[in-house]
């Protein structure tokens, strides 16, 4: 559709409303809208009070989903934003019903059951956007990988089992912060007004951390496999001193991308991008130093090591997609690229 502009007084520009659009989110004269430029500043977003309470229940049919189903469907809600959901069956709820309720309220930060009836239980979501900022939420999460890391790389080093068994339970910490991170980044895309409680612009920085984010949790899947390794080896033992030498190279050359990635993705800042891109070069360096000792010496358990090595590269190639993020980041800045800027031909 189109509109004309029109002009009321000598400075003021004017243009209606669709009476559709009016209709259905009930705007009136004097209701206040919020309009934001998108990321070109080509295009405008008009965002109405109401979007700030639409769709804050739901309500799921126990009877129709088996108990691992019911499990995704209250997660699924919980990431979508919703503050009170319902599950209720025409009947009575079964146990197992009951029982995934129970498993995904301890799965999952700030959720808690108000209340229960034989037909249906109300799950409450007591976190509010404004109780986090992303940028915290998301460095909560890199130190979250970076502690599991450093413990499995311990395990690994020291032969210590129960370590690397206790390195595991760390990962349903991780799995709480990142759903509670997927749950703001979607409420505040959905509701640009809550960009100032999070923290972040809404448009490409929200999509930007959200891959961060993922490639975070990827990595601390990449520490947990190391720690599945060593728990689950029969008789774990020390390793010997040079290739200690060798994996503890690989892990501090490791930190060292993760930190510099981190700082560079939350306060985007092309020293250190500059920093983080000479730390993926000393990790890559380490890592074909510690694959030829392998190779050379044939230490044992050598496919725990070999296994635990590739774990290690890996988590280096999502540092390196963070810290393309970053770069992006970086160069929306004005004071770098002026894309308003007209060019001579010559």
């Amino acid at each position: 559709m189109k509109r004309k502009i029109q002009q009321l007084g000598s400075s003021t520009l004017a243009v209606t409303l669709p009476a559709e659009w009016a209709r259905d989110h009930d705007a009136r004269k004097g209701d206040e809208l919020l309009i934001q430029r998108d990321e070109n500043g080509g295009s405008l977003l008009l965002i109405p009070e109401s979007s700030a309470t639409a769709d804050e229940s739901a309500v799921i049919d126990a009877d129709a989903l088996a108990p691992d189903a019911l499990e995704r469907a209250i997660l699924a809600q919980y990431v979508l934003g919703r503050q009170l959901i319902r599950v209720e069956s025409d009947t009575t709820l079964s146990p197992a019903a009951l029982e995934a309720v129970a498993d995904v309220e301890r799965q999952l930060m700030g959720l808690g059951i108000v209340e229960q009836r034989l037909e249906r239980v109300d799950v409450r979501c007591s976190v509010a956007p404004d109780d986090f900022e992303l940028p915290t939420l998301l460095s909560r999460l890199w130190r979250t990988e970076a502690t599991m890391r450093e413990h499995a790389v311990d395990a690994l080093c020291t032969g210590d089992g129960e370590l690397a068994r206790r390195t595991i339970h760390h990962e349903r910490q991780v799995e709480k912060l990142f759903y509670l991170f997927l749950r703001l980044v979607l409420t505040t895309y959905r509701n640009p007004r809550l960009n100032q409680s999070v923290g972040l612009e809404t448009g490409f920085p929200l999509l930007g951390y959200r891959s961060v984010a993922q490639d975070v949790v990827l990595m601390t899947e990449r520490a947990r496999r190391i720690a599945t390794l060593v728990a689950e080896s029969d008789d774990p033992t020390p390793l010997d001193d040079d290739t200690t030498t060798q994996f503890r190279a690989v892990a501090d050359a490791l930190a060292t991308t993760a930190d510099a990635t981190r700082a560079a993705v939350t306060e985007p800042d092309h020293e250190e991008i500059s920093r983080a891109r000479g730390a993926l070069n000393t990790l890559s360096t380490a890592v074909d130093g510690a694959q030829t000792h392998l190779e050379q010496t044939r230490p044992e358990p050598l496919l725990v090591l070999q296994r635990s090595l590739t774990a290690l590269r890996s988590s280096g190639e999502h540092a390196t997609d963070s810290l393309d993020v970053a770069d992006h980041f970086a160069f929306r800045s004005r004071s770098v690229v002026d894309t308003d800027a007209t060019t001579d031909e010559r």
